[in-house]
């Protein structure tokens, strides 16, 4: 109980007597002072009201001095204080009156409380809502517009209303109590039946609709998002009763609980996740108790590691929590060429330490070095990827070069010759050896006379890093070969949080986009067990390929056995140490284009290989092969060519079902809220198309909503409970009250910050390409220049000098 006002021990002195009663400040919260029984959840309560709700007329009179209004109301006298009733408890007595009130249409408060000399309650009053004076404000008339202050527009919603009643226990060894003084007119006109759903009241929030806010919060769906959307599924805003502020209030309010304890709760969580679920990994590091960096990867994310983790890449995000931690995801490819998460991360800085941090995470989780890691130019990586995956072959992305291309040359030279086609037919060329490139290089070097340009000598030396051909030889490096695909999950992941986000809340938009990613890999998975597909070849080929394949890849495949059957013919066949030497050609739809391919065969081992390299890039036999397969009557796909991680049994189906969050939010409550409620659902959708049915269903909803309220008047429940309610809506064990974590302050990340960095070469021609041109006196064209600084001009006066 409230200790606002400790003069309980008095139980002698007269009630009215004001200063010398307490006001129970802290027993109940500002909702409570409005009808604070929690018997109308938020789908159903005006639906109740509709069901409930008589219309009572309330008679007007004249005060005793005759200058004002009063409004005394009308209800059955069922519903009527006794003024000669014993109550059992002070809660019974309250209820009573509130039921009162919310038929005669006004609000109440609990007011004054006196208490004997063992801090029990002696006599409480509830009054009125709308009691309490109106305070005085200060008028001059000589400055009216009060010095330039902006005065803010106010109501009050008091009127000084004198409405009460007092309940006194009879004595202090039991709780009955009885009425001692009742005033029952208002000053106030009495709200209607149609006026009640904007009572406080009636805009309680209910369990489910503070789950909702939560819950819509996890897919990036704010308050008022969520107001809208909930009143589009109840069929308009008459049959919602909170307002959009009460769903801003609150969560405002779980933000405030939050508060700076949001890298704590963080850290307490996945620990509790590190401590619950199986094989779960999380590291986290702190600096002068500032958490730095963490990473995390669950049981699934390990195994689609294990069997994809050959290829993978990385890159940053940014935006997606309110203290500019940098969000930076692991992708790999799956057995359906979709990309997957293999792991996750938040750092606070990209410097050297936190990559090699964090690689040291990502090792110690996996294990084992991947076979490529595909990452952007930041020196930073370069360097931790060297330091920490010494056995791996680092990639750097082609886009990212390549987009620099128009910056480092002219746009009159890309635009008045081929060399951009050329220049790019080179780099991205697969086919070709290092020499090859090497020499092709710097022909087109010198042809263009760009040989000496310092951006071309820095690609041309880290050409290893980047340009396929040097890749040739490396198996798999046709999956990735620029960091789109770690952009496009940066996206996704980007769809389900935003800037302004606790950490708390990011990690449960995270948790709700790797339940997305899963489930539809699960129904890859369906789909492909499920799929009986089309067999346009009488080839046994064909048919292996759909029982050991998923369904993606059997689709390449396919194409690649059509394109053996239709565009490849066998040139010649040589035997050479055992091995069948076959040439092929291949042509095109027009019959035009003529590609010659080698293909080796060696029997009975059916080992084989071709000049193109199809397989060493994608895992995937090319369609020469496939064209000499089908020569030698072979009928199956040789085992040892078809990769686990394109099967469709790659990962068993039971084992992507593993969850990805703690056990300790699904509680025997929460699993009972969740099943009641789908209960009521499955009835209803059931029930709706037989009239009686439904009358039958709503008459024992009736019934028990009547116990639930019976069962609140003795067990009141205020906003106090709130804390309680969102500890389980977050999946944390408790707020806990010492703080040993703290949240970074606001990161400035790399490119960030003031306008006095460096403007790049590219932005600079953007910008001038903007610019609208002018007709120049000097050479007459159209330019960004004029007559003072035209080189035209200048070259024709340093010719006549």
């Amino acid at each position: 109980m409230s200790d606002c006002f400790d003069y309980s021990s008095d139980d002698t002195e007269d009630d009215d007597q004001y200063g010398k009663e307490e006001m129970d400040c802290n027993e109940y919260d500002d909702d409570d002072f409005y009808n604070s029984d929690d018997q109308y959840s938020g789908r159903n309560q005006l639906s109740d009201y509709a069901i409930e709700e008589e219309s009572f007329n309330s008679n007007v009179v004249d005060s005793p001095g005759g200058k004002t209004k009063l409004w005394k109301p009308i209800v059955p006298k069922d519903f009527m204080p006794d003024v000669h009733a014993i109550y059992l408890s002070l809660e019974e007595a309250v209820e009573m009156y509130k039921l009162y009130a919310d038929k005669a249409g006004f609000g109440v408060r609990l007011n004054i409380v006196t208490r004997f000399g063992d801090k029990t309650i002696k006599k409480r009053y509830v009054v009125c809502n709308k009691m309490g004076k109106i305070p005085n404000r200060s008028t001059d008339t000589l400055d009216p517009e009060g010095s330039g202050r902006n005065k803010r527009n106010s109501n009050f919603k008091i009127t000084d209303c004198k409405a009460l009643i007092k309940f006194e226990r009879l004595h202090m060894q039991t709780n009955a109590c009885k009425i001692y003084e009742f005033e029952e007119s208002h000053n106030h006109p009495l709200e209607t039946k149609e006026e009640r759903r904007y009572s406080k009241r009636a805009r309680r929030l209910s369990y489910k609709d503070k789950e909702f806010i939560v819950r819509s919060s996890t897919s990036n769906i704010g308050a008022t998002k969520a107001h809208k959307l909930q009143a589009s599924l109840q069929g308009g805003y008459d049959n919602v009763g909170p307002e959009a502020i009460d769903y801003k209030n609150f969560r405002r309010k779980v933000g405030n609980i939050i508060g700076d304890k949001d890298a704590q709760l963080v850290v307490d969580k996945m620990n509790m996740r590190k401590d619950e679920l199986h094989n779960y990994t999380f590291e986290y590091k702190c600096v002068d108790n500032v958490l730095n960096t963490m990473f995390w990867a669950d049981e699934t994310d390990k195994l689609y590691y294990k069997e994809f983790g050959d290829v993978i890449s990385f890159d940053a995000t940014f935006r997606t929590n309110k203290y500019g931690m940098i969000f930076m995801p692991f992708t790999a490819i799956d057995n359906h060429k979709r990309s997957i998460n293999i792991g996750a991360c938040l750092l606070s800085n990209e410097s050297m330490e936190s990559y090699r941090w964090l690689l040291e995470a990502f090792l110690k989780a996996h294990v084992k070095h991947p076979q490529l890691v595909l990452t952007d130019q930041d020196p930073t990586i370069l360097q931790a990827v060297e330091a920490i995956f010494p056995t791996s072959n680092h990639r750097l992305c082609m886009w990212h070069i390549m987009k620099k291309l128009q910056a480092k040359v002219s746009a009159d030279f890309l635009k008045n010759t081929d060399f951009r086609k050329r220049f790019t037919k080179l780099v991205w060329n697969v086919y070709i050896e290092p020499e090859v490139f090497e020499s092709r290089w710097k022909l087109l070097m010198r042809k263009f006379k760009l040989q000496d340009k310092r951006w071309f000598k820095d690609m041309y030396m880290d050409g290893k890093l980047s340009i396929p051909a040097y890749f040739k030889d490396m198996p798999l490096h046709g999956l990735m070969k620029t960091t789109s695909r770690s952009e496009s999950v940066n996206s996704f992941f980007n769809k389900y949080s935003n800037s302004g986000n606790l950490l708390i809340y990011f990690m449960m938009n995270y948790d709700t986009a790797i339940g997305k990613q899963r489930n539809a890999q699960q129904k890859l998975e369906h789909d492909t067990k499920n799929a009986k597909h089309e067999m346009t070849l009488p080839s046994g080929l064909l048919e292996h390929a759909a029982a050991v394949y998923t369904k993606k890849n059997f689709y390449e495949v396919k194409k690649e056995i059509f394109k053996a059957s239709w565009y490849c013919s066998i040139d010649s066949v040589e035997k050479i140490d055992g091995w069948q030497v076959i040439m092929i050609t291949q042509t095109d739809k027009s019959k035009q284009l003529k590609i010659k391919c080698k293909v080796e065969l060696k029997l009975p081992e059916k080992e084989v290989k071709c000049s193109c390299n199809h397989f060493i890039r994608t895992g995937i036999l090319c369609h020469h092969i496939f064209a000499v397969l089908k020569n030698n009557h072979i009928e199956e796909i040789p085992e040892q060519y078809i990769l686990r991680r394109w099967r469709m049994d790659a990962i068993s189906s039971h084992l992507l079902a593993m969850k990805h969050v703690a056990m300790e939010i699904e509680d025997d409550t929460f699993k009972l809220l969740t099943e009641a409620y789908n209960n009521i659902e499955y009835c209803l959708d059931h029930f709706k198309r037989s009239k009686e049915k439904l009358l039958e269903f709503v008459e024992k909803t009736r019934t028990l909503k009547q116990a639930a309220m019976e069962f609140g008047s003795s067990n009141q429940t205020s906003s106090d409970n709130d804390e309680e309610e969102i500890i389980r809506m977050l999946g944390i064990r408790n707020i806990p009250d010492e703080i040993n974590i703290h949240p970074p302050a606001f990161i400035r990340t790399k490119g960030s910050g003031t306008k006095k960095r460096m403007v790049s070469a590219i932005e600079k021609a953007v910008a001038a390409a903007k610019k609208k041109t002018k007709m120049c006196t000097g050479c007459n064209q159209y330019a960004n220049h004029n007559l003072r600084t035209c080189k035209v001009r200048l070259a024709r006066e340093s010719k006549t000098a």
